[in-house]
């Protein structure tokens, strides 16, 4: 009697262990289909002043010209945007994917301009695709030298307007909540803007 009832208690503690262990995998399972894309990039700012389509440095006002001038003066010139990386959780999952955490590193033109952490977790249910904006703020002087002309031209290439795009890139290294803990990604997944041609 004694025997059968130890089995059992073993049995149940195998069962209890097992159930959020075979969770887990499926969680694991499901961040590994993720699909991760470069979504492009929004709200870019040079110096405060909003970089997009139809903007150029000689449609800059006055106040603007000489707001960048300054910025160059002091060596600050502060380049912000959002980039957006897309998530998608293909049909075919049965769980949803929750993402508690993405490390990030945002290269241009195969240069480290800076790395970040997502500051929001984000669920990605099977089906669905999310949008994951990543907020980026540095100096553009650390990107290029020149002028006022030359900076505001880089800031217009990073944002992907006018004849010349700048090569952008992610390395992104996400980390899943499971029923085991949070798992990070081993490696990084790149994600590449598409540009057009040169």
């Amino acid at each position: 009697m004694f025997r059968a009832s130890r089995a059992v208690a073993v049995l149940a503690m195998i069962v209890l262990f097992a159930v959020p262990g075979c969770t887990a995998l499926q969680q694991i399972a499901t961040l590994r289909t993720v699909a991760f894309a470069f979504a492009g990039v929004s709200d870019v700012r040079v110096a405060g002043i909003r970089v997009g389509a139809g903007s150029s440095f000689g449609a800059l006002s006055i106040a603007e010209a000489a707001r960048l001038g300054a910025a160059v003066a002091t060596k600050q010139v502060p380049l912000e945007l959002v980039a957006h990386v897309s998530a998608t959780n293909p049909a075919a999952n049965s769980v949803a994917a929750r993402m508690v955490g993405l490390g990030w590193t945002l290269f241009i033109e195969d240069r480290q301009a800076l790395s970040g952490e997502l500051a929001s977790a984000v669920t990605i249910t099977p089906g669905q695709s999310v949008d994951v904006p990543l907020t980026v703020r540095l100096n553009l002087l650390e990107l290029t030298s020149g002028g006022a002309r030359d900076l505001f031209d880089m800031a217009l290439a990073v944002a992907g307007q006018g004849a010349v795009q700048k090569d952008m890139r992610l390395e992104l290294v996400p980390t899943i909540e499971t029923s085991l803990g949070p798992i990070r990604y081993p490696f990084p997944v790149t994600v590449r803007r598409a540009t057009a041609a040169r």
